[in-house]
């Protein structure tokens, strides 16, 4: 009987894969809102125009709702709920996409000493469209608005940002912008922000993925906490992906990174002043050079599995008084699909909610909990 039922299930399962989740890209060392060289419909976020090459599906990603499990950031442990569809309709290819709350965002509210639980970025509404002629070009627009009547007064949020992308030949640019960032909670700590950038361009060489991308953002806070937060970020280097097989695919990734911030009310080093933080510090200066090497692999006609190890070779960060290399920075993800038929269920592997790359795996494997951030695409 159980070798019938595996036979059934073998049958009814499809190979062909739905790329098109943070799981995916958690697992492959990439960052869960875009990857400039891996192929995922998660790089509509990174660049608009992608979304004329993920058309006709719809993806969600499983989670909480945003701020309900005590914390207001996306992460493999507090995964929050979004999702949404796209589709093409003749020559023009469009999306609807809810709940696409920014950690980046909602960290620099938190940094303002805003209560997050009254002024967080929420209920977010994205809509792409894009089109193809001749050159593939996106845009999208995030509207966030919300108003709560709480015991000490009314708090306040909203957020509007918009993504400009093509997509020609070899050549890819994009231009994101965040033109609107503001939030106030009941006890009238207050959050300003101003306009953000995102600016970046892919150049396909040789099989290669030359990328290069500038981030600015910055706000000012009044209230319980004054003053000012601002922080950039520049990274240049290359990806490549090759097919080892008909069921193995090799990615590999070096780049130069530079990120600087300023806090007028940050720590400095010795009060646990890092890259992760980098925005809570008074004053952060880091360059260094991570490389990542992943793995993709058709396991069987239902099951895709992948993982990855990245590694800082090489770096330094500094205040405006000390200056150190990095500490332990090799970190290995893995991750699953599922896949049946145009359906696929993806999660990251790890030792329960943790994930892997949290000090509370220990290297393990726990069945309990098979998978964590899971999401599910269909393709139709």
């Amino acid at each position: 009987m159980k070798k019938q039922l595996t036979v059934a299930l073998g049958l009814a399962v499809l190979a062909t894969p739905a790329f098109a989740s943070k799981a995916r890209l958690q697992a492959l060392g990439e960052d869960v809102n875009g990857s400039f060289y891996v192929n995922d419909l998660r790089n509509v976020f990174l660049n608009a125009a992608n979304v004329n090459n993920h058309k006709d599906t719809v993806t969600f990603e499983w989670g909480d709702t945003a701020g309900a499990a005590g914390t207001a950031q996306d992460a493999t442990a507090t995964p929050k709920a979004e999702g949404g569809f796209f589709k093409s309709a003749g020559n023009i290819n469009y999306g609807v996409y809810l709940g696409s709350e920014s950690n980046t965002t909602n960290g620099y509210r938190a940094l303002s000493g805003i209560d997050m639980s009254e002024a967080q970025e929420s209920n977010n509404i994205d809509v792409f469209v894009g089109g193809d002629a001749g050159m593939k070009w996106g845009a999208n627009v995030t509207y966030s608005k919300t108003a709560k009547d709480e015991a000490d007064g009314d708090a306040t949020q909203n957020a509007l940002r918009t993504r400009l992308g093509v997509i020609s030949g070899d050549v890819e640019a994009f231009a994101n912008l965040s033109l609107a960032n503001k939030a106030e909670d009941s006890n009238g700590d207050e959050f300003k922000g101003k306009l953000g950038l995102q600016l970046g361009a892919i150049y396909n060489l040789n099989n290669y993925r030359l990328f290069a991308e500038y981030r600015s953002i910055a706000g000012e806070a009044e209230g319980t906490v004054e003053g000012d937060i601002k922080s950039t970020q520049l990274q240049v280097g290359a990806g490549h992906t090759s097919k080892l097989n008909d069921k193995a695919s090799l990615f590999t990734k070096v780049q130069f990174q530079m990120n600087n911030a300023e806090n007028d009310n940050g720590v400095a080093f010795g009060a646990t002043c890092n890259l992760a933080s980098s925005i809570g510090c008074e004053e952060y200066k880091a360059n260094f050079i991570p490389v990542v090497v992943g793995l993709e692999y058709d396991a069987t006609s239902w099951l895709a599995l992948r993982g990855s190890v990245s590694q800082t070779i090489w770096g330094s960060q500094e205040d405006a008084d000390d200056k150190k290399g990095f500490a332990e920075t090799t970190v290995v993800n893995a991750g699953a699909s599922l896949k049946f038929g145009d359906l696929a269920v993806d999660g990251v592997i790890g030792n329960g909610a943790a994930g892997l790359g949290s000090d509370t795996t220990d290297g393990q494997f726990n069945t309990d909990i098979l998978m964590s951030r899971v999401s599910m695409t269909y393709r139709f």
